[in-house]
């Protein structure tokens, strides 16, 4: 029996070279990582998304925000983070740590004496920054000999040292949705992991281990 049991054709590509190409992805294409509000972001350009503000009555525009990712940094299974991660790769998943920048527009307002006209006032731009780690597993779509792509899937998240814990848990909830949704637009072509005209024809994969993310099939 060959090294891949059944399979014939085995493709991997280990967690260095998917950073790098995460790193070289985003780098062209930072809208991925970037999304802010009309005061922020007017309109989507390769550098940001526009994305809408949050509507609320008594306040002009919306609560005007924007967040921030840096490019994340994948480690697949075994950790290869000394301890330092608080969610480790186990078997078959891997780990990725990166930082979220949120900024909102904070702003006081004076209503008009005897008037009409809405509240006016300027907006002074907060921001804080969290560390933030993942947990996940990799996913598959196939659509043919040679042709599909691997995606990421969060499956947990940790913010380190935020209290109280139920303030941890809603931050943690709503940078989860964002960082998949960010993902989701992030895939890894079998035609990265191929050589020549041999077309992959899926059997079994993705898997994890030993660094890398892999896929066994026939050609």
């Amino acid at each position: 029996m060959s090294l891949t049991e059944a399979e014939h054709v085995f493709a991997g590509v280990h967690e260095n070279g998917i950073n790098d190409f995460l790193k070289a992805f985003l780098t062209a294409r930072p809208r991925y990582i970037n999304y802010g509000s009309p005061s922020f972001v007017p309109v989507t350009t390769a550098l940001a998304t526009n994305v809408p503000a949050i509507a609320f009555p008594g306040i002009p525009g919306g609560i005007q925000y924007a967040v921030r990712f840096s490019i994340p940094s994948l480690d697949c299974h075994p950790d290869s983070s000394g301890g330092a991660s608080p969610l480790p790769p186990g078997p078959g998943q891997f780990s990725i740590r990166t930082k979220v920048t949120i900024t909102v527009a904070c702003g006081r307002w004076e209503q008009h004496p005897n008037t009409d006209k809405p509240p006016s006032g300027a907006f002074i731009p907060l921001s804080t920054s969290l560390d933030v780690w993942v947990r996940g597993k990799p996913t598959v779509a196939y659509f043919g000999p040679g042709v599909g792509e691997i995606g990421f899937m969060v499956e947990d998240i940790e913010i380190v040292d935020i209290k109280p814990d139920s303030l941890e848990s809603v931050l943690e909830c709503i940078i989860r949705m964002i960082l998949q949704a960010v993902l989701a637009n992030v895939r890894l072509p079998f035609h990265a992991l191929t050589i020549g005209a041999f077309s992959l024809i899926l059997l079994r994969g993705p898997e994890i281990e030993d660094d890398q993310i892999k896929l066994y099939g026939d050609v």
